[in-house]
């Protein structure tokens, strides 16, 4: 999917002096990308960057986001440069680590000194790779040859799944499970999902929908208690809101997490503190944002109705209907076996780093479960068969909701993407030592599930796959 910008009006002065630095700018960031250590990364983000992200994000958190995508993509070939675009300085580029093609998009502040606000990899599509076809054993090959020379460079490190309705066409582990004991990553190792859990919280209450122990348009305050609730406009809150990401809730992970301890995190109460601190960011259904917290709380929704706890019932109506035996929200202390330690590079350290004290001990509505690419695979056939939920909700869950203030790419708990005869359903997970996606075909009949235990390695992935299947006949 590209990304999508918002058109500045730029005046013809402004324009020429920044179409101008344009390439001294590009080259300066390209040579720091391709060749600078951890210390001069810092040294030229904390000259470089907008002090607005800076205080937003902390230098850190920008550090760690240019160290993880060097590793993603490697050396940055650079084609041309392109004009200035939507605000955007451009650089086409060909990544060493996967051989594909990008626009490099710098997003610079519109004032000097122009100091940056984020950079991005724009996906650019070959029209003449789009005209050959290709076989199972074809697909098969090629795809492997890409994951391998991804796992030679430590550019991707996880499992992935490519079926055909029931028949699996690829899978395949590379990279490891456990970095020090240089325990490898096999099929079956289970990865944490990140937010890819919000399908199965969403499927619970659609669940609970469709046997009339709920409605869409049932208020919050009817299934919690006030002690949850923050200010803001509390009472009009639904449960359709919470679906689609427009209940005005925001964001758990926030600084008072950070710093929270982690292990506390066992149940849905712990994370009363956090929730019921933080006002609502707008008037419920006015507006939308992915929301952790509002998820949590539909986690909170299921609780209530059911009389169980979120982790009981979703176990026994989503995970045991589809036959996923080796998915849960496992405690991180427990003895869990053939779990994937995240990792990945941070501003303080020149090694992988492990990601498992910055997580909470145990999964939520919102996130952090655990599951591998086999029961995913298992969940995508239950879905698409109506196991787990009726035809008309189900499709109702595969829908966009813009007609409620939701996001053009969302459903209810369900990411959507694709063309009208080429759907695409699922979700996606990223948090730090994380990245997970769940892509299901609807009219090709596809699945694709990339779990990865490496910050930022899904994309070229995803990418390479999707060029894959429109091409396999």
């Amino acid at each position: 999917m590209r990304t999508k910008y918002i058109l500045l009006l730029l005046i013809p002065v402004y324009f020429s002096k920044l179409a101008f630095a344009d390439e001294k700018f590009a080259k300066s960031f390209v040579g720091v990308f391709n060749e600078g250590s951890r210390t001069e990364v810092i040294k030229y983000l904390q000259k470089n960057m907008s002090n607005s992200q800076i205080e937003r994000y902390g230098i850190d958190a920008h550090v760690g986001v240019l160290l993880n995508q060097q590793n993603t993509f490697g050396q940055l070939e650079v084609q041309k440069h392109l004009s200035a675009e939507n605000g955007n300085e451009r650089v086409r580029v060909i990544s060493s680590n996967n051989d594909l093609e990008y626009n490099l998009m710098i997003n610079r502040e519109r004032k000097a000194p122009f100091k940056i606000n984020y950079f991005t990899f724009e996906d650019v599509t070959s029209d003449a790779q789009k005209l050959t076809t290709i076989t199972a054993q074809e697909l098969k090959q090629e795809l492997t040859n890409f994951i391998d020379k991804l796992a030679r460079n430590e550019a991707f490190s996880g499992v992935v799944l490519v079926a055909e309705g029931k028949d699996v066409l690829f899978q395949e582990a590379v990279g490891y499970a456990n970095r020090p004991w240089r325990m490898k990553n096999e099929v079956e190792t289970k990865f944490s999902l990140g937010s890819m859990n919000k399908m199965f919280t969403a499927l619970a209450a659609l669940q609970l929908i469709e046997q009339g122990k709920l409605k869409f348009e049932d208020k919050l305050i009817d299934f919690v208690d006030t002690s949850w609730l923050p200010q803001g406009e509390v009472e009009a809150i639904t449960v359709r809101h919470l679906l689609t990401h427009t209940s005005g809730f925001g964001n758990f992970f926030n600084d008072e997490f950070n710093k929270s301890n982690k292990e506390a995190y066992r149940d849905l109460t712990a994370y009363k503190p956090l929730v019921s601190s933080s006002p609502l960011l707008f008037s419920p259904g006015t507006q939308n944002r992915y929301s952790n917290s509002g998820m949590l709380m539909l986690g909170l929704v299921i609780e209530s109705v059911t009389g169980t706890s979120y982790y009981d019932y979703v176990q026994e109506n989503i995970y045991n209907k589809a036959g996923m035996i080796n998915t849960g929200s496992f405690e991180l202390d427990s003895s869990n076996q053939n779990l994937a330690t995240g990792y990945l590079k941070r501003s303080y350290s020149d090694d992988w780093v492990n990601s498992i004290y910055t997580r909470a001990i145990k999964g939520s509505p919102a996130g952090g479960g655990f599951s591998t690419v086999g029961d995913l695979h298992k969940f995508a056939i239950a879905l698409t068969e109506y196991k787990l939920l009726s035809k008309e909700l189900t499709e109702e869950a595969y829908s966009e909701k813009t007609d409620y203030n939701s996001a053009f790419w969302y459903g209810y708990g369900f990411s959507v993407s694709g063309e009208p005869n080429n759907r695409i359903v699922g979700h996606g997970g990223a948090y730090l030592g994380v990245d997970a996606r769940l892509d299901i075909y609807l009219d090709k009949g596809f699945t694709v599930v990339i779990l990865g235990n490496q910050s930022d390695t899904v994309a070229p992935v995803r990418r390479k796959i999707n060029e894959l299947i429109a091409r396999y006949r």
